[in-house]
């Protein structure tokens, strides 16, 4: 247990090797007459860090620990324990009564710290209450090293966090000032929903999809769920096909609620499996099979100017995963011949779509592209071999029917003529 005596004739704390923050407490006691004054001195502003039972740097044979420029709150008697400063008084101390009393209220404003570290030391009840009062629940952090998972005090910290909105991320890269701690080999961060929703995107973008789900879970677990609207609505205004990719990887880990819950219904209706149709927007034309069949037992592709509700206008979506992202087939149910476009083009490039009883060539794969247009979903269908996205005719038959092609050129600079709806399939 500290001692008063040894730390009342303590030498002061090295602020050669830390600095000097403004309003420590590191030489008078606790409370007693002294008139205090909270930090952050200023509304506006917060704490930037404090490393809870902190000692202020500390570097031994052992490894190094602490921090040169932070807060370091600390039990009232404390001294520096090892290293060169040794049984001098901490730097920038701010003094809890004891390990199990840490009431800083008197000392620290609530919601008013950016980074609160803890290093190795206990996190008990009443450490974890004071960490949750003065985290700031919009831009803090809480980076602790050294703990079990499944410890006591990392139940105890988390107990808080959860109140605050602060949420676990597994793959949290620590900031440079964090990065030379080598007395520890884990740790464990707490962000705010802003910087967890940074990290969520981060990793579908990067293809980090196994890291995207266990985020998006704790975020539902947590009530915090926003976040992945958020994400969602986001990646669908960047038109980011890894989107697909993301959802595909949810609804294949038991988190299918996830996508019922945050994502379009055309998600669930394609990874579900549903039948739908599939609609022009310029046009409102269904694409169907013909009737007949050409030499090779092939059907040409339409879009039907009358038909949206018959067994013709059926489709349906399959996913196929391969080399860390989702492309999908799409199958005919009237007749179960798979979309394909043609290997033959016309004279400026463009290729027929046709109905095929086989499914075993690229080209039947195809590349689902959001976009949103004045809070409308429609989606660019690009084939995977040929990069051509689908589109219809200039050009009516005698029935107002319009061929379905792939366009030889780009398709998102007009989602306009080149989008479509999908949609679920309904009979009347």
């Amino acid at each position: 247990m500290p001692s008063f005596s040894v730390w009342k004739y303590a030498l002061p704390p090295n602020y050669d090797r830390n600095v000097n923050k403004i309003y420590p407490y590191s030489e008078v006691p606790f409370l007693g007459e002294y008139n205090l004054v909270k930090i952050p001195v200023s509304p506006y502003k917060f704490v930037d860090h404090i490393d809870y039972w902190g000692e202020g740097r500390i570097e031994v044979t052992a490894g190094c620990s602490g921090f040169t420029n932070c807060y370091n709150i600390n039990h009232v008697h404390q001294v520096v324990s090892n290293g060169p400063d040794a049984n001098r008084k901490i730097p920038n101390r701010i003094p809890v009564i004891s390990f199990t009393n840490c009431d800083t209220s008197s000392y620290i404003e609530d919601n008013s710290v950016e980074l609160i570290t803890v290093m190795g030391a206990p996190i008990n009840t009443s450490c974890a209450e004071d960490i949750g009062r003065i985290i700031n629940n919009d831009v803090g952090k809480v980076v602790v090293f050294g703990f079990e998972e499944d410890s006591a005090n990392i139940k105890n910290l988390e107990s808080e966090l959860t109140k605050k909105a602060l949420v676990y991320c597994e793959d949290f890269s620590l900031p440079s000032k964090l990065l030379d701690l080598t007395l520890f080999d884990s740790h464990r961060a707490y962000l705010n929903l802003t910087d967890m929703s940074d990290c969520l995107y981060k990793n579908i973008v990067e293809k980090k999809y196994e890291n995207a789900v266990s985020k998006s879970k704790l975020l539902h677990d947590s009530n915090n769920g926003s976040v992945i609207s958020d994400t969602v609505s986001k990646l669908l205004k960047e038109r980011q096909q890894n989107i697909w990719s993301y959802a595909y990887k949810l609804w294949n880990s038991n988190e299918k609620s996830l996508i019922t819950n945050y994502f379009p219904q055309q998600f669930q209706a394609i990874f579900n499996g549903d039948y739908v149709t599939i609609v022009n927007k310029r046009n409102n034309l269904a694409i169907k099979l013909d009737a007949n069949t050409d030499s090779y037992n092939d059907r040409l592709a339409w879009g039907d100017s009358q038909d949206k509700t018959s067994n013709r206008v059926i489709w349906k979506f399959i996913p196929i995963w391969q080399n860390n992202s989702v492309t999908f087939k799409i199958i005919n149910i009237e007749h179960g011949m798979y979309l394909k476009l043609d290997v033959n083009t016309d004279n400026i490039g463009d290729r027929k779509a046709w109905g095929d009883n086989n499914s075993n060539e690229e080209r039947f794969e195809w590349i689902l592209v959001p976009v949103m247009i004045n809070y409308e979903l429609i989606f660019l269908i690009i084939n995977k071999r040929y990069n051509q996205g689908l589109k219809l005719d200039a050009n009516v038959d005698e029935y107002g029917d319009r061929i379905l092609w792939g366009h030889n050129g780009s398709v998102s600079h007009d989602p306009n003529y080149f989008g479509w709806y999908i949609m679920y399939w309904r009979t009347n």
